[in-house]
């Protein structure tokens, strides 16, 4: 079975050599790059980023995100910008699947338009039909809601979300729902276990209600508190839904989450050992799964999922999207570096 880490971000161009050296270094036949074209550091460069590493690498798969002309969103969306366009023509290119982060809580009140919203309507109905895979971050956990168990990291990064502005989680949750009961055959997997791991029946309800979704382990270290506290329970959830449950890590080259083998080697001693060691400042528990079950995980589902190998690159249709994006990307000695390497490779 293949080992892939299907999540992980780049910001700049240095970060493609990072990847390259960290997808060779620790054994991963892909990665998956996650592309984030909204917010306060992101444009449209970061699917150029990842394209040029898919020109570049044979190894790396992409999902490419949505590109927002105007924050908060203007209703209608530019026509050139209309959110089924974008989608098929970030696949037309050779992107993989899409990223969205439109659910993420400070995203959210950026854009100020909910997920649910009919502007986004061809949107699903495009990657429904056409079975695209979708990696999906909504929510984040419950603790930064509240003042009192926030972690002092959400202060820092503005993720603390109990000043009374942001939407609160579960009406985030009503608008995935919303969706997913109009689109039920969305090919989605939802990034940091849709920050369930506190809550095992609502993870059984949710895999058992929407038949096409899955659930990754990209940390969100709190996760692996919480598994280890209810350790039988969820060895039998993964167990139950191995075929459901996707390997990642959301690996960045500032290695926010921990040093690398860190972050790796407890991920995999929680998947196929029963180890009891700490990390994070908790003590984890493995689950010590079946071999056939961890091979799911670490890499044949998202193979199953998206592809068994990255698409190729269709160069005529990304030099078109070169040249109506790469103005857009908002680092100029990224943008400079793209022009360059387009112009050679194109």
């Amino acid at each position: 079975m293949p080992v892939i880490d299907s999540h992980v971000h780049m910001e700049h161009v240095a970060d493609m050599d990072y990847f390259r050296n960290y997808r060779k270094t620790h054994g991963f036949d892909y990665v998956n790059l996650a592309c984030i074209c909204s917010g306060r550091r992101f444009s449209t460069g970061n699917n150029l980023l990842a394209a040029a590493m898919k020109l570049s690498d044979p190894h790396f798969f992409a999902h490419g995100g949505l590109y927002y002309p105007s924050v908060p969103v203007v209703k209608p969306i530019p026509a050139e910008w209309e959110f089924s366009l974008q989608a098929k023509e970030l696949l037309d290119c050779g992107f993989d699947g899409i990223k969205m982060l439109e659910t993420k809580p400070t995203t959210r009140k950026a854009h100020d338009l909910a997920v649910c919203d009919p502007v986004y309507d061809d949107y699903y109905a495009f990657l429904e039909r056409t079975g695209t895979h979708i990696i999906w971050h909504a929510c984040d956990p419950e603790t930064f809601w509240d003042a009192a168990t926030a972690p002092e990291f959400s202060f820092k990064e503005g993720w603390f979300y109990g000043d009374g502005t942001f939407s609160t989680k579960q009406a985030i949750y009503d608008e995935v729902y919303n969706v997913l009961d109009r689109y039920p055959k969305l090919n989605a997997t939802f990034a940091h276990f849709f920050f369930l791991s506190d809550f095992p029946d609502e993870a059984e309800k949710f895999l058992s209600t929407y038949s096409n979704v899955s659930l990754d382990i990209t940390p969100g270290r709190e996760m692996y508190d919480y598994f280890s506290r209810r350790r039988d329970t969820w060895k039998a959830f993964f167990t139950k839904y191995a075929d459901r449950i996707v390997f990642g890590t959301d690996m960045t080259a500032d290695e926010f989450q921990g040093g690398v083998g860190d972050i790796l080697s407890t991920m995999r001693r929680f998947l196929a050992t029963d180890d009891v060691f700490t990390f994070w400042d908790f003590t984890i528990r493995g689950l010590d799964l079946p071999k056939d079950a961890v091979e799911k995980i670490e890499g044949d589902n998202f193979a199953r999922m998206v592809a068994p190998t990255p698409k190729p690159m269709n160069k005529p249709k990304l030099a078109r999207y070169v040249e109506h994006s790469l103005p857009l990307v908002r680092d100029e000695s990224d943008r400079k570096w793209l022009a360059d390497f387009f112009e050679k490779n194109l």
